[in-house]
């Protein structure tokens, strides 16, 4: 599903749909270790764990999921962790528009969140569709998790700070959970493997994260003699790469596999300053932005055709743009000529987002077209000592 407004208005690609068939996810805890677990149940065999870095603003992680690049669920370098089981079937309505989280909100989560009240507050300010078939598990490493999902309409919020999950093994899992089994990756493989499925959508992998130390435990088909150890830092010391899961073993020992288009890179952590700045071009674009910001737009800054598409839209144009914050800086990231047109690309910061957006000039020094082509929230903006990795 997508929504596209045109002018200055914004691009937005809201997730689209996970695996339809349920999986395992638990977190087994006590007062010195956490640790995430998870049975991927699916019938597509081509599954992947790839690394992504940190940078400014956003956290290193790991993602696991298929060859189409969706992340299905994964650990960063805060500690926190998540995965979904899919095969529900409830009502998912929103009381007031909210704004969307451009890509997958999955990895937005994975980069912007450090703990489970962080991904809470992301979840309860972007409308996330998966919640009308599918149910969440986020856990940190102080042991809290949350489970997330759609009842009657509205958004259900289960907190908890104890062992707990649920999904395809639900009745089986709830009884070695009732043993109060100490977090050990023994007990976690062990009742990963009381969990498995079989037949069309057998378990594809499992995975065990440690999110105090980043250990990484997977192993495929249920079988833990065949498991392989990863440290998310080590992993991430290397660069954004993968691994085809079923030759994990033997790819470690190889030059790592760069990202995939498909892998869903964030645009905003890849923009880069240009080779030369334009200050004509930054100034005229800051005075866009912040006359926008104030909900005036001078007349004569824009072409004849974007005003008049555009006119009728300033209002809800300058709500946004209040939502987004105050704006902090701009980036020049690259610029080209379309035409008798000229291009520039800009990494912009506000207190509250960060985002890529495309800038048109045509004759006259007029803008043309705009066009969002990346934002992320700046949910780790609020804190004291926010993590690197």
């Amino acid at each position: 599903m997508r929504r596209v407004f045109q002018g200055l208005s914004f691009l937005i690609f809201p997730l689209t749909a996970v695996s339809v068939q349920a999986c395992t996810i638990f977190v087994l805890t006590d007062e010195n270790h956490a640790l995430f677990c998870n049975n991927e149940d699916f019938s597509n065999p081509n599954t992947r764990i790839w690394f992504m870095p940190g940078s400014a603003g956003h956290l290193g992680c790991a993602i696991v999921g298929y060859d189409d690049g969706f992340p299905q669920g994964g650990v960063n370098t805060a500690g926190l962790a998540l995965d979904w089981v899919a095969g529900f079937s409830e009502k998912w309505e929103l009381d007031a528009p909210i704004p969307d989280a451009a890509g997958y909100s999955s990895l937005r989560v994975l980069k912007t969140c450090a703990t489970v009240q962080a991904a809470i507050d992301f979840f309860r300010s972007h409308p996330e569709p998966g919640f009308g078939y599918a149910r969440i598990l986020v856990a940190d490493r102080s042991g809290a998790s949350v489970i997330i999902s759609a009842s009657r309409g509205k958004l259900r919020v289960e907190s908890a700070t104890q062992c707990r999950g649920f999904g395809y093994g639900g009745r089986t899992l709830d009884r070695l959970l009732a043993r109060h089994p100490a977090p050990t990756e023994a007990n976690a493989t062990e009742i990963l493997h009381a969990c498995l499925q079989r037949g069309r959508y057998a378990t594809k992998y499992s995975t065990v994260y440690d999110m105090k130390s980043g250990e990484i435990l997977v192993f495929s088909l249920g079988a833990p003699d065949n498991e392989v150890r990863l440290n998310l830092t080590a992993e991430l010391a290397k660069g954004g790469h993968y691994y085809d899961m079923p030759k994990l073993r033997a790819q470690l020992g190889l030059r790592p596999q760069p990202l995939l288009p498909c892998m869903k890179r964030l645009l905003v952590d890849e923009g880069s300053p240009a080779s030369g700045e334009v200050p004509a071009v930054t100034a005229r674009v800051r005075t866009i932005l912040n006359d926008l910001h104030e909900g005036t737009l001078h007349r004569e800054a824009v072409s004849t055709e974007l005003w008049k598409a555009e006119a009728a839209n300033l209002k809800s144009t300058h709500e946004i743009l209040r939502g987004w914050g105050d704006l902090v800086s701009l980036t020049l990231v690259d610029s080209g000529i379309e035409g008798d047109h000229r291009v520039y690309r800009y990494r912009i910061e506000f207190t509250k987002s960060v985002s890529l957006q495309r800038f048109v000039f045509g004759p006259q020094d007029k803008l043309v077209a705009a066009s969002l082509e990346d934002i992320e929230a700046n949910s780790l903006c609020h804190l004291e000592n926010p993590p690197s990795g």
